[in-house]
C-alpha cells in the first residue's frame, strides 16, 4: 500500500473531525440573533457569546498540550468530542431556565472541547505525511471545515430562527405573561438540534478510539534541524514569528466574514442585499483552499503560496481603498481567497523543526486565534474615526505582515 492510501483513512476521520469545528464555530452567526430575541439582550450583551467561545482557546491552549502530551493525539481527540458534548449538553437545561449564563457555559466547553481538538489535530495533519505537502493536506481540512459551516447555516438557521421577524414584532403587542410563554416557546427550539448534535458528537468520541489512526513521533516526524538543538520554546524563530503572522491571518479572515454586511451597508446596499456577500466570501474561501489542493507542493510550494496570496490580499486592500460601491465590496470578498490558505500554510511552517516542542508550540498557534476576537474591534474603531475605509488600512497591515513571514521570517532558524 503506498503512503497516499495509507494516509487516507486518518485523513478522512480529522477532516470530520475539521467538520465539526466549522459547523461548531459557525453557529456562533445563529446563535447570536436567536439570544438576542429569546433572552432579550442587547448588542453588547451578545457579543459574550463569541467572546465565551473564542476565549476558551486562549485559555485552555496550553493545558491542551499539557494533556496531550500525557494522554496522546488520538485519545485527546476523544476527549475533546466528549468535553464538546458536555457543552452542547448544558444547552438543554438553559433552553428550560432561558439562562444566559447556562448557554455561555455551554458555549465555552464547547470552545475547550474544541481547542484540544484544534491542538491535537492541526499538528496531526501537520506531520502526517511530509512536511512540503502539509499545506495540501490542511487546505483538504479547510474544505470540509468550510462545508460544514455551510451546513450549519442552512440546517440550523431555519429550525432556530423561523419567523423571527414576526416574533420580534408580535412580542412588543404582548402582555407580559404571553411574552413569557411565546420566548419560552422559541427558547425550547434548541433542545432537539442540540440532543442530536451531542449524540453525534459522542458517535464520533466512540468511532475514533475504535478507528486505528497511525501514530506519529513528532520528534522523528519534525526534528529540529541539523546542528541546532533549542532548549526552549522561545528559540525558534519561524514559530514566534509564524504565531504573529498566524494572529494576523486570523484578523484578516474574521474581518472579512463577520463584517462583510456592514461594509456592503457602508457601500450603499440594503441589509437584504448585502447579507449574500457572506456566502461569497465562503466560495471565495472554497476556491482558495481547491487551489490549495492543487497546487501545493506539485506547482509551487506553500511558503511561496503565502506570499502570493498575502501579495494579493495588499493588492485588493488597496483597491477596495481607492474605489466605492459594489467595486469595493468585490475587491473586499476576494479576498477570501487569499485568508483561505494563511491556516494551512502557516501551521507547516511554524512548526517545521520544531520536535519535541510541536504539543506546545501547536498550543501557541490556537492561542492565536485570539486574533478573531481583537482585530474586529480595532477594525469598528478605525471605520467610526476615519469612514468605512478606515478599517482596510488594518487589513492591508496585517496582510503585509503575513507576507514578511511567507518571503523572509518563516526561514529564519535562529534569532
Amino acid at each position: 500500500m503506498s503512503n497516499k492510501n495509507s494516509y487516507f483513512v486518518p485523513l478522512l476521520m480529522i477532516g470530520i473531525l475539521f467538520g465539526v469545528f466549522g459547523f461548531a464555530a459557525w453557529l456562533n452567526s445563529i446563535l447570536i440573533p436567536y439570544f438576542q430575541i429569546t433572552l432579550e439582550l442587547n448588542d453588547v450583551q451578545t457579543t459574550l457569546v463569541t467572546f465565551s467561545f473564542f476565549i476558551a482557546y486562549v485559555v485552555m491552549a496550553l493545558p491542551s498540550s499539557w494533556v496531550l502530551k500525557k494522554i496522546g493525539f488520538k485519545k485527546g481527540i476523544v476527549a475533546g468530542l466528549i468535553i464538546m458534548a458536555l457543552g452542547t449538553l448544558l444547552f438543554i437545561p438553559a433552553a428550560h431556565s432561558r439562562a444566559y449564563w447556562l448557554f455561555l457555559c455551554g458555549l465555552f466547553l464547547m470552545g475547550t472541547g474544541q481547542a484540544l481538538l484544534q491542538t491535537a489535530a492541526n499538528p496531526y495533519v501537520t506531520i502526517l505525511g511530509p512536511i512540503e505537502s502539509a499545506g495540501q493536506r490542511n487546505s483538504l481540512m479547510g474544505v470540509f471545515n468550510k462545508v460544514a459551516g455551510i451546513l450549519s447555516q442552512r440546517v440550523l438557521g431555519p429550525i432556530l430562527l423561523l419567523n423571527a421577524d414576526s416574533i420580534m414584532n408580535s412580542i412588543t403587542k404582548m402582555t407580559a405573561a404571553e411574552k413569557v410563554v411565546a420566548l419560552n416557546e422559541m427558547a425550547l427550539r434548541v433542545i432537539n438540534p442540540y440532543i442530536i448534535i451531542t449524540i453525534v458528537l459522542v458517535l464520533m468520541a466512540i468511532l475514533m478510539w475504535v478507528v486505528k489512526l497511525p501514530a506519529v513521533n513528532e520528534e522523528e516526524s519534525n526534528a529540529e534541524a541539523e546542528g541546532l538543538n533549542h532548549s526552549s520554546i522561545w528559540l525558534f524563530p519561524n514559530l514566534v514569528l509564524g504565531v504573529l503572522a498566524l494572529f494576523c491571518a486570523e484578523g484578516t479572515e474574521s474581518i472579512t466574514s463577520y463584517y462583510i454586511i456592514p461594509y456592503g451597508q457602508s457601500m450603499g446596499f440594503a441589509t437584504a442585499d448585502a447579507q449574500v456577500f457572506v456566502d461569497y466570501i465562503i466560495y471565495a474561501m472554497l476556491a482558495g483552499y481547491f487551489a490549495g489542493i492543487i497546487l501545493i507542493p506539485k506547482y509551487i510550494k506553500q511558503s511561496k503560496a503565502l506570499a502570493a496570496c498575502a501579495f494579493l490580499g495588499v493588492i485588493f486592500s488597496v483597491g477596495a481603498i481607492v474605489s466605492t460601491g459594489i467595486t469595493s465590496v468585490l475587491f473586499v470578498i476576494a479576498m477570501g481567497f487569499c485568508n483561505a490558505l494563511n491556516w494551512p500554510c502557516i501551521w507547516p511552517l511554524a512548526l517545521t523543526g520544531v520536535g519535541r516542542f510541536t504539543k506546545t508550540a501547536a498550543a501557541f498557534l490556537i492561542m492565536a486565534i485570539a486574533g478573531d476576537a481583537l482585530f474586529p474591534v480595532l477594525y469598528a474603531q478605525l471605520n467610526s474615526i476615519f469612514g468605512p475605509h478606515g478599517g482596510v488600512f488594518l487589513l492591508m497591515a496585517l496582510y503585509i505582515t503575513i507576507l514578511l513571514y511567507a518571503a523572509v521570517w518563516h526561514k529564519k532558524k535562529a534569532w
